[in-house]
């Protein structure tokens, strides 16, 4: 640090990436932001291995803000827009076609190789590091190839409620052993789970999760994969929002006992903001999502297709849902 050239008129940057790997980080962490915090900012970044550290051992409490770092999102921007109020907002620019992103992924390496051989052959080595490196630095596991046969039908399975017990089946472990495993997988960042949301819902599920990729790109079928993309890009929002004291955000899906059932639901504060259902190219407005908007009352409600020809505003309902084509929807958040 003493041969950092500090400025009295302008604070220094230093950027420590993967530190989490020195076993006394936190401590290290800790004394050069206590001496030098008057003339420097840091900005400390790592893969999933270092969230999973910084909540054990010694406290960084008060000396730092943790920001959330996400795939690349269709109006990707060093800004992020506060979260729409009166109308949804509609940017022009996009930084990526959303033909790219569903092709490629988020990703930046596959997304901007314009490649869809190169972007397999980065997939092919993602999932490699994944399993015979980070999983094996977090966890003490045998049998690598079963969470390698895990990862493959997890990708079949995106977007689908998530049953331990059939992939408990199908791998021939125990129900304790591939709940391990998923956690593992959602903490490394290759997928994630969403909670039902059953607040002020007769009969709703409770417990069944549903599961998506970050990496939406190695999802086969394409209404599943662009149902994936959107949720990538809702979980975004919602940790940007929050992370910038918007408000607390929140991403669920709603289904109840009667299978009536709606793909996102964001909440700001506990309170429904923005019911979302995707629909590749469906001209009826889907009946379960005019019952949530009619029962829960959010801010918005929005059934997002491919197609701009089937734009329009239904005004049955109160509040009214829009009809919007998926690029236009994207285009307000983060």
């Amino acid at each position: 640090m003493e041969q950092v050239p500090f400025s009295d008129k302008k604070k220094q940057l230093i950027i420590l990436d993967e530190i989490h790997k020195q076993r006394t980080w936190k401590r290290s962490l800790k004394g050069l932001y206590d001496l030098y915090k008057e003339q420097v900012s840091f900005v400390v970044t790592g893969s999933a291995r270092l969230d999973i550290y910084r909540k054990g051992g010694d406290s960084l409490q008060g000396r730092y803000f943790h920001y959330h770092l996400h795939p690349f999102s269709l109006a990707e921007s060093e800004r992020v827009p506060s979260p729409p109020q009166k109308e949804w907002l509609m940017q022009t620019h996009h930084s990526f076609p959303l033909e790219s992103l569903l092709t490629l992924g988020g990703f930046p390496e596959p997304l901007l190789s314009a490649s869809e051989k190169e972007a397999s052959r980065w997939r092919r080595l993602r999932r490699e590091r994944l399993i015979r490196e980070d999983i094996r630095d977090l966890r003490s596991v045998n049998d690598l190839q079963a969470i390698e046969n895990l990862t493959l039908l997890l990708e079949d399975i995106a977007g689908s409620t998530l049953s331990y017990e059939s992939l408990r089946e199908d791998l021939q472990v125990s129900f304790a052993t591939v709940k391990d495993w998923v956690d593992v997988l959602s903490a490394l960042y290759f997928c994630f789970l969403l909670k039902p949301y059953s607040r002020n819902i007769r009969r709703a599920l409770h417990k069944e999760p549903k599961l998506y990729l970050y990496d939406w790109s190695a999802i086969k079928n394409t209404g599943a994969r662009l149902e994936n993309l959107v949720a990538c890009h809702l979980l975004k929002a919602c940790h940007a929002w929050t992370d910038l004291a918007f408000g607390n955000f929140k991403l669920f899906y709603i289904k109840d006992k009667e299978k009536r059932e709606v793909d996102f639901l964001i909440t700001q504060d506990d309170i429904p903001y923005v019911l979302v259902e995707v629909k590749s190219n469906e001209k009826e407005i889907s009946k379960s999502l005019r019952y949530y908007t009619l029962l829960l009352k959010p801010q918005f409600s929005f059934q997002i297709v491919l197609d701009k020809n089937l734009e329009r505003k239904d005004l049955t309902t109160h509040p009214p849902i829009f009809v919007m084509e998926v690029s236009r929807f994207l285009s307000a958040l983060v």
